[in-house]
Parts: C-alpha cells; sequence; structure tokens
C-alpha cells in the first residue's frame, strides 16, 4: 500500500473553488451594473429628446411668433436684417438639417454651418453676403470650405443639391 500526500492538491483544488465563486460573484455584479448602466444610457437618450422637443417648441411657440410680430411694425433696414438674421438663426437651431449636418461634419465652423443651411434654403452668394453682412468674396471662401470638407472639391456637384440630398429628412 502506498500513500500519498494530496494535502498540497487539495489545497490548490479548494483554492481554485474559491476563486470560481469569486469569479462568478463579479461577474454577476458586472452583469448587474452593466444592465444599470444600459438602463441609464436608454433614460438618458429620453431625456436628451425630450428637451430638444421641449427647445423646438419653446422657440417656434414663444419666440418666432415675437420675431414676427417685430416684422409688422415701421423698422429701419438695419433692425429689419438683423431680425430677419435671428429668425433666420432661431430657424436653423430647430432645424433637423442643421442637427444632421452639425453631427455629421463637426468640423464646420458656426458660419459654414449658417451658409450651408442659406444655400439648402436657395439663397445666393449675394443674398448670404447681405444677410451676414459679409462680401460675396467671403461667402465663396466659406462655400469652397464647406465643398473641402463634405468632400466634394473638384467634383462637378451642385453644392445645394448635395446639402439637399445628404441632409434633408433623411
Amino acid at each position: 500500500m502506498t500513500y500519498e500526500n494530496i494535502t498540497e492538491q487539495k489545497k490548490t483544488q479548494d483554492a481554485l473553488q474559491q476563486r470560481t465563486q469569486e469569479l462568478e460573484l463579479k461577474t454577476k455584479n458586472l452583469e448587474e451594473t452593466n444592465i444599470a448602466l444600459n438602463i441609464i444610457l436608454k433614460r438618458r437618450e429620453v431625456d436628451k429628446s425630450e428637451i430638444e422637443e421641449n427647445i423646438v417648441n419653446n422657440i417656434n411657440e414663444l419666440i418666432m411668433p415675437c420675431l414676427h410680430q417685430m416684422k409688422k411694425y415701421r423698422m429701419d433696414a438695419m433692425a429689419l436684417k438683423y431680425s430677419s438674421l435671428a429668425e433666420s438663426y432661431l430657424t436653423d437651431i430647430v432645424s433637423p438639417f442643421l442637427r444632421k449636418l452639425s453631427t455629421k461634419h463637426l468640423q464646420l465652423t458656426p458660419k459654414e454651418v449658417l451658409v450651408a443651411s442659406l444655400l439648402k434654403d436657395g439663397k445666393s452668394s449675394k443674398e448670404i453676403a447681405d444677410i451676414l453682412n459679409i462680401s460675396v468674396r467671403g461667402v465663396e471662401f466659406h462655400r469652397n470650405k464647406i465643398r473641402s470638407k463634405l468632400g466634394i472639391i473638384n467634383k462637378k456637384e451642385n453644392l445645394r443639391s448635395h446639402l439637399l440630398a445628404s441632409y434633408s429628412n433623411e
């Protein structure tokens, strides 16, 4: 009869079983944490949508009517221009087009986003220059930068058509 000392083997086996239980507990805790984080993320998205909707509604229901009423009164050319510009900016803020353009092309400057929006609306470079109080050459500069950032430089593609096709009502 031979006797083997299995004490070390038994200790190793017990340690392994204890580590396995610890890992199972940690795995369960991580799964629960993951579920909680997913719930929080979903709630955050819902909250974000509600906030966006509230902003859009407040602008459309509170601010825009005031601007329309202001235009009914006699204003000098500069005041009329700035009230039209404010209306244009607010329209752009609530515009799904701008949200899509800004989201997809974060490298566009605010002025480029505004020029793109006015182009999409069918404004000419001269009209945009008047609205933004910059030169036509300045508008052309922004148009070229936009074309470059959208990847349509040196292509025979109309910028307005590209903006309409790519960013309207997706």
